[in-house]
């Protein structure tokens, strides 16, 4: 996930965390500047969410992970 957390368990770094909020909020802010809409600035902070844990979820079943 964003922060190298993953939402399925295990350890992850405080630092990892703080940089990937931090990455959310540098996205929402470039989108303020840029003037975009509210409501799609919702919707691509919310595709990047997705495709983390897509990205995450696709990693864990070619670990050979428990539950994939």
């Amino acid at each position: 996930m964003i922060g190298g957390v993953s939402l399925r368990g295990g350890v992850g770094r405080v630092e990892m965390v703080a940089l990937g909020a931090l990455l959310l909020a540098l996205v929402t802010n470039g989108l303020n500047l840029l003037r975009v809409d509210s409501k799609l600035q919702t919707i691509v902070v919310g595709v990047i969410l997705v495709l983390a844990v897509a990205i995450d979820s696709l990693k864990h079943r070619r670990s050979g992970g428990p539950g994939a």
